[in-house]
């Protein structure tokens, strides 16, 4: 909210990494390039289910179907990108700089006012929470602070990565109404679940709102496309203070504890370290890795 009461709208966007990090046990971090086929699979949930994109290129020439769908994205207006290293090769010694100038357009991204950005892996993670996750990438932490993450597991529809990008725009803006109505209930999920007094009626008042908003997002789907897949988002809020009944929060320990409910839908509570930015707090959707650290 702003200081005269009235909603600040904040701009969902989204990065797709051309690349993909992974800490070493020895501290160090490695990574690799990701392909034309994990891009073109994800980005179609990318258009659909936020505002704005960005997609760096890795090396351009490499994944050159990956290099073409970016640069149709920018030209459509709804999404950025840059070159992190223009040639079609590199040497070890490269590699330091990309890793560089991909931690600065995270820090760059994060800085923005009126925006949030989060970070969509493009290979699946096996750790499931956004704690899990991000903890190589945050600071060591002094203190922590709770997180609940509402998962929606291979829940939204998606049309075939075939899709001209025109047509998931044209989706997008006519069932805005149903697209916003799903933002809408899981920016509702954290305050719900907080108060309650158990975690079972905590689901109930919590989730049942999201179920009914994915559904009519199903029905008004089958009446553009028949093929489709479904994707999953995890939405989640950062907070301090009191936690829901019955969860034991001991500082420093990590908790991770899933409740499953209906068709793929679960709240995860979790620790992040205290270092989460204020503006990520408020905002439900998932953290942007900060990774100055890498």
């Amino acid at each position: 909210m702003s200081g005269d009461g009235r909603a600040i709208t904040m701009l969902r966007g989204v990065m797709l990494p051309p690349i993909g990090t992974k800490r070493e046990d020895d501290g160090r971090t490695s990574f690799f390039i990701s392909g034309d086929g994990a891009f073109l699979s994800t980005v179609p949930a990318a258009v659909l289910y936020w505002d704005r994109l960005y997609a760096p290129i890795a090396i351009r020439g490499m994944a050159p179907h990956y290099d073409a769908a970016v640069e149709s994205l920018v030209a459509l207006g709804i999404a950025e990108s840059f070159d992190l290293k223009s040639e079609n090769e590199f040497s070890l010694g490269d590699i330091p700089s990309m890793i560089s100038k991909y931690a600065a357009s995270l820090d760059e991204l994060d800085s923005r006012d009126s925006q949030v950005w989060s970070v969509m892996p493009l290979h699946p993670d096996q750790k499931s929470t956004l704690a899990a996750q991000s903890s190589p990438y945050f600071p060591k932490p002094t203190a922590t602070i709770a997180s609940i993450e509402v998962q929606l597991r291979n829940a939204l529809p998606v049309p075939d990565r075939e899709v001209p990008f025109e047509d998931l725009l044209e989706f997008k803006n006519s069932r805005k109404d149903q697209i916003g109505r799903l933002h809408a209930e899981l920016s509702q999920v954290a305050s719900r679940y907080v108060g309650a007094m158990d975690d079972e009626k905590a689901l109930s008042s919590a989730l049942i709102d999201v179920n009914t908003a994915v559904s009519e997002l199903h029905r008004v789907y089958e009446e553009k496309w028949i093929k489709r897949t479904t994707k999953s988002l995890t939405s989640a809020f950062a907070f301090e203070g009191a936690l829901p009944a019955g969860v034991a929060y001991l500082l420093g320990v990590e908790i991770d504890k899933a409740f499953l409910v209906g068709a793929g839908v679960a709240i995860a509570k979790s620790a992040v370290t205290a270092s989460v930015p204020d503006k990520h707090k408020d905002h439900p959707y998932s953290y942007v890795l900060g990774a100055r650290n890498i």
